[in-house]
């Protein structure tokens, strides 16, 4: 059955449009099917809008010319849909520049740098791993909390700034800055003051030594007073190394100072004394430097009996002290003051037997010592990495075995030069370590660091010349070294002797 529609005339021309738009499609699907299958029109990110044409134009323009360009239009739309492009990759998101906050740990900030599929091990990253030293592990367990597998939160005020730069440093620059921020040369103040004031204890020993050697000073006759007195001057320098090579405690001292001191006789076997001095000392080390003023006051005996000779001596030190650390790594710098005081002791008795005869002297001798150092707590001045260190107390007996040489040699002048030496053992009893617990002022967990131990075994020596310029003048050098595995001491003093 034939069914009838009513078009209207627009109607008419669509369809005449759609009928003359397949046969032309078909045309050019047979002429160019390479083109359209690979040769894919450029697909631009945005075509501007063809602008409206114009109503007369419009009407003027013949029906086939708009059955072409319809045409043409949808074999180009219907090759962009076919050919659908990716979304370029953002490249804002491939990395975060971003700095991590204090909040996010240091395995944050190594994370950040670090491509996508390198992160993944940077996460495990912890202060404690980054640390290289048992000293630096201390601080670095101080400052996180001990959660395995998870984000570390600083124990520490996260608004410190020294500890802020720490975790959000890489693993290198976190190495260095927990190793500073330890403060271990702190915990070197105890040997490197006792290295200061062991001279003094020397210069004692090697004044009743010298009065072994001349016996007629036991004599109050000799010199025709009833006293027979006398008195000295010393000079003495002395400088000393701390190094273990494990860390960068590594610290030097130079002394200098003088010695005043005094004795007599009470019988002919028995002599004491009294002395007093100053010493100043001057501190370097890689991560610490630092000055010590020191006083000192002792007393001393000297038991001569035959060939068997008793020297007792005993030495209190006041020292006043201040040290001075540098900080700085990644974006953090810091400048840190200390003051502090403390005291020292020593204490010895040594027994020598001579078996030389004459000029010549060959004396076995056995020295036991005692050194006590104790040293107040003390804040350190400056920014957010300052300590504060707790008080420090070190006490170690000590044995010396060795063997003592000397010789007198007689002068036409009527002057005598005795040239002497000596050589021992020393081991040291107790505990050797030296360590300290310190905070940080701006607030953490408090911590121990170890500093370099004392040696328990050392070679000592001794060398020097005394020459007798008269009856009641004298003069003397001398050279005292100690040498070990993590020190080395050097002293040399100078004296000058008046009898009266």
């Amino acid at each position: 059955m034939l069914i009838l529609h009513t078009h209207r005339p627009h109607h008419l021309a669509l369809a005449i449009a759609l009928a003359f738009g397949g046969i032309d499609m078909s045309h050019a699907q047979q002429t160019e099917p390479a083109v359209t299958e690979t040769k894919p029109s450029p697909v631009k990110a945005r075509k501007p809008a063809k602008p409206k044409p114009d109503a007369q134009n419009s009407a003027r323009q013949p029906i086939s010319d708009v059955l072409a360009t319809t045409a043409v239009e949808s074999i180009t739309a219907d090759n962009r849909q076919a050919l659908p492009v990716p979304d370029p990759l953002p490249v804002d998101t491939m990395y975060d520049t971003n700095e991590p906050t204090a909040s996010e740990g240091l395995s944050a900030a190594l994370t950040s740098e670090l491509p996508a599929e390198l992160a993944t091990n940077a996460l495990d990253v912890s202060l404690e791993s980054a640390a290289t030293t048992d000293n630096a592990r201390q601080v670095a367990n101080s400052l996180e909390t001990d959660k395995p597998g998870t984000t570390q939160t600083p124990k520490a005020d996260a608004n410190n700034a020294a500890i802020n730069a720490l975790l959000t440093s890489d693993t290198e620059n976190a190495a260095i800055a927990l190793e500073q921020l330890a403060g271990v040369s702190n915990a070197n103040l105890a040997t490197a003051t006792l290295s200061s004031a062991r001279p003094v204890s020397a210069s004692m020993l090697s004044t009743m030594r010298e009065l072994s050697d001349d016996a007629s000073l036991l004599d109050r006759s000799a010199t025709g007073h009833e006293t027979n007195g006398r008195v000295w001057v010393q000079a003495l320098g002395n400088s000393a190394t701390l190094d273990d090579k494990l860390d960068d405690s590594a610290l030097r001292q130079r002394t200098h100072g003088v010695v005043v001191g005094a004795d007599w006789s009470l019988d002919s076997e028995w002599r004491v004394g009294l002395l007093g001095g100053k010493s100043q000392t001057r501190l370097d080390g890689v991560l610490l430097d630092g000055d010590l003023d020191s006083w000192h006051l002792g007393a001393y005996a000297l038991r001569q009996s035959g060939p068997l000779a008793l020297r007792l001596g005993a030495t209190y030190s006041s020292h006043s002290g201040t040290t001075k650390r540098n900080v700085a790594f990644s974006r953090y710098s810091d400048r840190l003051k200390g003051s502090y005081n403390a005291s020292s002791q020593q204490v010895f008795a040594e027994l020598g037997y001579n078996l030389g005869s004459g000029a010549f002297q060959v004396e076995p001798f056995a020295n036991l010592g005692h050194e006590h150092y104790q040293r107040d707590s003390y804040r350190e001045k400056g920014g957010a990495a300052a300590l504060k260190v707790d008080e420090q107390t070190q006490r170690n007996f000590n044995s010396i075995f060795g063997l003592r040489l000397a010789h007198r040699s007689d002068l036409e002048n009527g002057m005598s030069l005795t040239p002497r030496m000596s050589a021992g053992w020393k081991h040291t009893y107790g505990d050797v370590s030296s360590h300290v617990r310190q905070f940080f002022l701006a607030g953490s967990e408090s911590f121990y660091v170890e500093g370099i131990a004392l040696d328990r075994n050392s070679l000592t020596l001794e060398a020097g010349l005394d020459l007798a310029v008269s009856k009641q003048h004298f003069l003397s050098v001398a050279y005292n070294g100690e040498k070990g595995s993590n020190s080395r001491d050097n002293s040399v003093m100078g004296q000058w002797r008046m009898s009266f």
